[in-house]
């Protein structure tokens, strides 16, 4: 029975390769989180516009080099013809012109003084089986066989051959135009070419190329990355920017300049989102935040804001110098009226009391329940006369109800100014104390420490 446990070294193997591979995801991972999206974006366009740039440029390239060479071509091929046409009017009364090649040879060392880019120019004739150079402007040329069986099968069949050929160590282009005389064997005309200029408007046309595809690509580039960020990266931007605001706690953070319904474009659908998310939050959080800071019996604000209220108007109004007062007041006989009318009642005579102090004190003072049967008024810039006078508007506004009739429930209240060294503690303690002043006199009785 064959064992089919792995090997220890089959096991570590495969563990290594698991390893390897986890690895290289994280790296990848890790790559992509550390670039922006803009530039994850632009890059395959980026790659897909510069392959296909490529393709067209290198296109345009080949298509304007063998442009360039065909010139060229054409150039020794005209010479060659001119070059033949001499041949042909050597053969007078039928004599061969390896007998006469006087002519030609004067017609060829002519060429070369008007054509300075003519290098070389020769005269090949078969014979024998042989390409024998018939005339050349290398005098010294003259009698010898090209050995080149190449060239003897294309001069015998009438081919133009052209390629790459160097004279005294000089690059040229030689152009073998073929022809053919009624009783003669074929000859050819080869003419040899400098590749300097040639080789030159090549070397312009590459650096040329190169630049143009250098800078296209730059263009190309920023092109894309600006219209990434204009179209992508701003407005992922404008959401992160949101995002951040949100974060720090200001629940009042938009994107701005997004409509509800964007049923095409993502990132605005994904902008109105995060608007009606960041709005929900904001309602969530304002009613957190009012359950936090308010009595849900009376509506007034509770002890924690209060406190907090007081720290930052005693700030204030050192500060400024302003004054600043301190109400505290008491429900009368609570006890008794929870005992004769029960909780109910109780709260009744609670809401009562909320009541009489919001109507007595100004649009721009803080009234809170501090607690059971205490209230406590934050009065900014409130001098000691109008504390007065509204510590007596809240005693009066208690002892009635809103359509006129007597109350049964009255109030006590104190009211304290705030002192050089006063903080919120012995601020709301002189307070107090003029609230049980005010107790020790009797019910429905208001008092006032300076």
């Amino acid at each position: 029975m064959q064992d089919s446990t792995a090997s220890p070294h089959t096991t570590a193997g495969a563990a290594q390769r698991r390893s390897f591979v986890a690895r290289l995801s994280l790296s990848l991972r890790r790559f992509d989180a550390a670039l922006p999206i803009g530039i994850k974006l632009a890059l395959p366009l980026v790659f897909l516009a510069a392959v296909g740039g490529g393709i067209v440029g290198v296109t345009f390239y080949r298509s304007e080099a063998n442009r360039i060479r065909d010139e060229y071509e054409a150039r020794g091929l005209l010479i060659g013809q001119d070059v033949r046409g001499a041949v042909a009017a050597q053969r007078v009364n039928g004599a061969m012109l390896g007998e006469y090649p006087g002519g030609v040879q004067r017609h060829i060392d002519a060429l070369i003084a008007i054509q300075p880019s003519i290098l070389r120019i020769n005269v090949y004739q078969v014979r024998g089986g042989e390409l024998l150079t018939v005339a050349s402007t290398d005098h010294g040329a003259i009698g010898s066989v090209n050995t080149d069986e190449g060239d003897l099968h294309a001069v015998e069949d009438s081919h133009v051959l052209s390629h790459d050929d160097d004279v005294n160590d000089v690059p040229a282009l030689e152009v073998a135009v073929p022809f053919r005389l009624e009783g003669s064997a074929p000859f050819a005309i080869g003419v040899y070419i400098s590749t300097a200029e040639r080789d030159e408007a090549l070397a312009a046309l590459l650096r040329n190329f190169t630049i143009g595809i250098l800078l296209s690509t730059a263009v190309l580039i920023a092109v894309l990355v600006s219209g990434v960020r204009l179209l992508v990266f701003r407005r992922v931007k404008l959401v992160l920017t949101a995002t951040s605001r949100l974060q720090s706690g200001d629940f009042a953070a938009r994107v701005e300049h997004v409509a509800l319904d964007h049923p095409r474009d993502e990132m605005l659908r994904l902008a109105a989102r995060f608007n009606s998310m960041a709005a929900s939050i904001q309602q969530l959080h304002e009613q957190v935040e009012a359950a936090a800071t308010t009595d849900q019996l009376t509506g007034l604000h509770n002890r924690r804001f209060v406190m907090e209220t007081l720290d930052r108007e005693i700030a204030r109004a050192r500060r400024g110098g302003d004054p600043l007062a301190v109400i505290m007041a008491d429900v009368d006989g609570l006890k008794q009226i929870n005992d004769r009318l029960g909780h109910g009642g109780g709260d009744h005579a609670i809401r009562h009391i909320a009541t009489a102090l919001t109507e007595a004190v100004r649009h721009s003072d803080y009234t809170a329940r501090f607690g059971g049967d205490e209230f406590v008024a934050v009065l900014p810039g409130c001098p000691e006369d109008l504390l007065a006078a509204i510590l007596e508007r809240m005693r009066v506004a208690a002892a009635r109800y809103p359509n006129g009739e007597p109350s049964a429930t009255t109030v006590s209240a104190g009211g304290a100014m705030l002192r050089a060294g006063d903080d919120t503690a012995t601020l709301l303690a002189r307070a107090d104390d003029a609230l049980y002043a005010a107790k020790r006199a009797g019910r429905n009785q208001v008092r006032l420490v300076a």
